[in-house]
């Protein structure tokens, strides 16, 4: 019996195990200590075809199984690629730390995904916040590259803004993976820490007027 059926062979797919080839091939770049401007733009090109795949993939109906699996794969392959080595890159202790407390939360919800599939023989799917993570993340390790690798400056003359951003992405990233281990609110619906007590908050305002 064949792992990947017919149904697997779609352009979204091919795409996302292109990104992961891409992310793979950026990294030996970045270890080799070779061209490392274009892995820069190789793990930037990566990002850009998530967003392609997935619009492929809702406008012309090629979802599948094997996507669902392999796109977040794909997703955190890229993201610890850029984040591993741009910390290498600047040697700040604090986005050493940042980056370990992001990859840990990449990690943890990975095996919890699967622990859930096992048990439960459900997928759980990728959640609006979700998505908006790996946005935010995208967004800011880009930048990042293309400031360094590409354009060829120096990170330190930004430190301040840079750690601000990292806060953000640090924030977000650990928000949505409490989304999928916090038990469900009330309503039966997985929330975020930000979710719930923005909910709260609207209860309070209505509770007053």
């Amino acid at each position: 019996m064949s792992v990947i059926s017919r149904d697997d062979l779609t352009v979204p797919n091919f795409l996302t195990f292109l990104r992961i080839v891409s992310a793979l091939f950026a990294a030996g770049l970045f270890i080799a200590n070779k061209e490392k401007g274009f892995a820069a733009l190789l793990c930037i090109g990566a990002g850009i075809l998530d967003y392609f795949d997935g619009w492929y993939a809702r406008k012309f109906h090629q979802t599948s199984k094997l996507g669902a699996h392999l796109d977040p794969f794909a997703d955190k392959v890229l993201i610890s690629v850029i984040f591993i080595f741009l910390a290498l890159e600047v040697r700040w202790l604090w986005f050493s730390i940042f980056v370990s407390i992001i990859l840990t939360r990449e990690f943890v919800i990975t095996v919890y995904r699967m622990m859930i599939r096992k048990k439960f023989g459900c997928f759980v799917k990728v959640s609006l916040f979700g998505k908006v993570k790996t946005t935010v993340q995208s967004f800011v390790g880009d930048v990042m590259l293309f400031y360094i690798f590409v354009v060829g400056r120096d990170a330190s003359n930004h430190r301040s803004l840079i750690f601000v951003f990292m806060l953000i992405t640090l924030f977000v990233t650990v928000d949505s993976g409490f989304r999928y281990i916090l038990p469900s609110c009330s309503d039966g619906k997985k929330k975020s820490l930000t979710e719930r007590i923005y909910k709260w908050l609207l209860g309070l305002g209505a509770s007053e007027v």
